[in-house]
């Protein structure tokens, strides 16, 4: 116990060890809270006063509170219609109603709102192709205050949109969910499920079983949540980088000062004393990890709530993941305590071989880091790569996923199958290497 106490205090108590990870910290934080800060998309104006950014995030704030719960049928027969309302808002800002009142009579606001392919910005020679010109204003009218839950409805409806929680567009046939507008244009365009990834059939169905088996979507209000995970997808290579710099010393640092030669010829120069490195890498590892990932969590915990975990994740627009907030942070954190420590052993089954630190250290880095980024010569192997799955923006419906030995898994459920016996495995080959008599101890 005292070797292993005396390995940890080596590490913890190194200064530059020390240094590097509250840098290391503190970027991850500085990082959130780049995530984080989210103006006000507009000016908005309460009794002809501008509106400070912080009354306009409230009154967000407020109206999202209104939308909180299942996504029922009475749910989106509301939000539908806060959608139109947003909808001929926004037309009335943009447009010149006089003129548009005078062409088309005064219903074209909901017909624009409903039916945006009837209409073009196109000239008027376009126009008489039996497309309604829509005419701007020469000044867009101002937001005033109660356009903040308008805009919140639009969002929200463009975020989770019909389309694709109500009508499924998992189940379809063709990996599209339906023919889309594109913008003012009117042109048809077939939006993409899976076939942007190019997933195998075997995914797709697995992926659609999963998200069958999801009985209620639910919104609430994530505040800051995908700021946080973002933040956390650079903490994880950030924690990578830190246990690359402790692992990959631990042995060759002494061979290079002749200190192997001393300590190999004391009682418990060998195996227990190899043994006692490894663990005190682990829980190095467990320590930034604590430290990174659990600092900059529980910052965004005490400066204003990271959100309500139980809201589907969304990637981009159009498209829900199988997973909810809650189980994307829980599983992303895992993912990077996992990559943590299969980096670890690594480095230090690198460090046993090489007597060099620099050149261990290089090794490694080109090994994890420039030959999957070079080279795509790994197909779905590169995803078992620590620096591929410990970045927490892996979790999502098209990206976690992969082909193993021709059957489909999700990935976060096959990296401890694998790396934990790799760990295993390679703690028994440093410990061979270590205590063979052959072992080069200068």
């Amino acid at each position: 116990m005292r070797l292993f106490l005396y390995e940890c205090k080596k590490i913890i108590y190194s200064k530059i060890n020390f240094l590097v990870l509250i840098v290391f910290c503190l970027i991850s934080i500085w990082i959130y809270n780049g995530n984080v800060f989210t103006p006000a998309k507009r000016d908005y104006y309460d009794q002809g006063e501008i509106m400070s950014k912080k009354e306009v995030l409230k009154e967000i704030a407020l109206t999202k509170q209104q939308w909180t719960g299942a996504m029922d049928e009475s749910w989106w027969e509301r939000l539908q219609q806060a959608y139109i309302e947003s909808e001929m808002r926004s037309n009335e800002q943009l447009f010149d109603v006089e003129k548009m009142n005078q062409l088309y009579g005064p219903g074209w606001n909901l017909d624009y709102a409903l039916n945006h392919q009837a209409y073009t910005m196109a000239t008027d020679s376009e126009a008489k192709e039996g497309k309604k010109q829509l005419i701007l204003r020469e000044t867009p009218l101002p937001s005033i205050k109660e356009d903040i839950a308008k805009d919140v409805a639009w969002d929200i409806y463009m975020n989770y949109a019909e389309t694709v929680l109500k009508n499924k567009p998992w189940n379809s046939e063709d990996g599209t969910y339906g023919v889309m507008y594109s913008g003012l244009s009117g042109e048809e365009t077939p939006s993409p499920v899976y076939s942007s990834t190019k997933l195998s059939k075997a995914e797709i169905l697995m992926l659609k079983e999963k998200m069958n088996s999801i009985d209620t979507f639910y919104y609430g209000d994530t505040k800051s949540w995908d700021g946080l995970l973002n933040a956390l997808g650079v903490s994880g290579i950030l924690l990578m980088i830190w246990v690359l710099l402790i692992s990959t010393d631990i042995v060759n640092k002494e061979r290079k000062n002749q200190m192997l030669e001393i300590q190999r010829t004391c009682v418990n120069g060998k195996s227990r004393l190899i043994l006692s490195k490894i663990g005190a890498v682990l829980i190095s590892c467990i320590i930034g990890f604590a430290v990174m990932i659990g600092g900059v969590s529980l910052y965004a915990l005490l400066t204003g709530g990271i959100g309500d975990a139980s809201v589907s994740v969304i990637e981009g627009i159009y498209m829900v993941s199988i997973f909810n907030y809650g189980q994307a942070y829980f599983i992303g954190v895992m993912c990077i305590l996992l990559g943590a420590f299969a980096t670890a052993m690594i480095g230090c089954l690198v460090s046993t071989f090489i007597k060099s630190t620099y050149r261990s250290l290089a090794l490694t880095v080109i090994v994890l880091y420039i030959v999957p980024t070079l080279f795509n010569i790994f197909g779905n192997i590169k995803n078992l790569i620590p620096v591929n799955f410990m970045s927490i923006s892996n979790v999502s419906v098209r990206n976690f996923t992969t082909m193993f030995f021709g059957k489909p898994y999700y990935l976060y459920q096959l990296l401890p199958m694998i790396w934990i016996p790799i760990c295993v495995l390679i703690v028994f080959i440093v410990r061979f290497k270590y205590n063979s008599k052959s072992y080069p101890i200068v």
